[in-house]
């Protein structure tokens, strides 16, 4: 496992460039990525490969009726206004939804019904995972770790319901944070 401070030490542009089947995106708001041509590029590269199967974003949707929408984008956005933090969420649900009619087929993007746990960014077999926070500093700035795990295997485990009773404890670990996002795209729509 590795543990940086700040979310720019994973280099997540070029990791999405080098995704090779599917990258998950459980991150709520997307504004960040779309004000960045690095990461535009790093998605744009990876959505362009043949053999590349899907972008899976789980996403905030504006207006929503969560009943955990406000405090949550206090938190995400803490010392924002709620209507700087509407206006982010709504630049966001237009930048995902941009890239899901440009490769149609390969962008799946899903309306979060359940309150996000954490930010997790998942890259053929690598996830990434973060913390949200009541901090003037916000995610991206925090602790990030991530961990090399089967990811198309635990996200089986997740469809089938059946965690393998020999399963090790970092497998158990990785499973949790995919079952967050696999959980996540079973109750949300799609946009």
């Amino acid at each position: 496992m590795k543990l940086v401070c700040g979310v720019g030490e994973l280099g997540f542009p070029a990791m999405f460039a080098e995704a090779e089947r599917r990258i998950v995106l459980h991150a709520a708001v997307y504004g960040p990525f779309a004000k960045s041509k690095p990461h535009i590029q790093g998605l744009e590269k990876a959505l362009s490969r043949p053999g590349f199967s899907s972008l899976d974003i789980i996403a905030m949707v504006p207006a929503g009726e969560n009943g955990w929408d406000e405090p949550f984008l206090s938190a995400l956005r803490f010392g924002a206004s709620i209507q700087s933090a509407a206006d982010e969420l709504k630049s966001s649900i237009s930048f995902l939804n941009g890239l899901a009619e440009r490769f149609t087929g390969k962008v799946n993007v899903y309306a979060a019904h359940d309150l996000p746990c954490l930010p997790l960014v998942i890259v053929d077999n690598r996830i990434c995972f973060g913390q949200y926070a009541h901090a003037c500093f916000h995610a991206p700035d925090g602790f990030w770790g991530c961990v090399e795990a089967d990811v198309e295997a635990l996200f089986g485990w997740a469809e089938s319901g059946y965690v393998p009773q020999n399963a090790s404890a970092d497998e158990i670990a990785a499973f949790r944070l995919v079952s967050e996002c696999s959980s996540a795209m079973k109750s949300g729509d799609l946009l």
